[in-house]
């Protein structure tokens, strides 16, 4: 990985190729003037938000949350909007996109609520991608989601686009946040991302 810390760079053939290769497949709707919405600002979403703006320049990214630190996060990787999730999440990012939707709807979470705010904020021939594996149901019918909007839930990706992700942490457009813990703290790293208290992303570094 050349110049890069490979305690650092860890993550990146995980939440980084998964959040690259679901961004990736819907580039062709991110023209000037288009909306992505990132709902889950910890690991995979920072990620995303970062190669959005690497990959997308013209694209307004909107980052959803539960968590104000978390969205406070996600402003400093570069969330153009960072929205605190509940009742006026919908109305806010249909008033942004003059009642449009974004072209697309990255859920980082996926459980119930996170799919129904998806499927209510994406666009007609928009994309509703399912990243998170929360084990929720998207709701369908004939209007959610909107009419002839994809909806796909892809999984990892490939060496090729993780040589392009490489390439990005090295030109330093996207940073992976990182808390590192020796071995013998595995267990209390597993309890923190439990309880969300990792920022990011953790790394078990055994010594050597």
């Amino acid at each position: 990985m050349g110049t890069l810390d490979p305690c650092q760079a860890a993550p990146l053939g995980d939440a980084g190729l998964t959040s690259y290769h679901a961004v990736k497949r819907s580039l062709h709707l991110l023209g000037p003037g288009s909306t992505a919405v990132v709902i889950g600002a910890g690991g995979l979403g920072q990620v995303a938000i970062q190669i959005l703006r690497a990959l997308c320049a013209a694209t307004t990214v909107v980052a959803v949350d539960t968590d104000a630190g978390k969205l406070e996060t996600a402003k400093h990787m570069g969330a153009h909007l960072s929205l605190l999730s509940g009742d006026e999440t919908i109305r806010r990012i249909k008033d942004i996109t003059g009642q449009q939707g974004a072209q697309l709807v990255l859920d980082m979470v996926g459980i119930d609520p996170t799919l129904r705010i998806a499927a209510q904020v994406a666009r007609t021939l928009g994309h509703v991608t399912i990243v998170g594996l929360g084990g929720g149901a998207l709701p369908v019918n004939f209007s959610s989601p909107p009419h002839e909007c994809s909806v796909a839930s892809p999984y990892w990706g490939y060496l090729p686009e993780l040589m392009e992700v490489i390439t990005l942490a090295q030109q330093k457009k996207i940073k992976m946040l990182v808390e590192h813990f020796p071995l013998e703290r595995a267990d209390e790293a597993y309890r923190l991302l439990h309880d969300g208290k990792i920022r990011g992303r953790a790394v078990i570094t055994p010594h050597v």
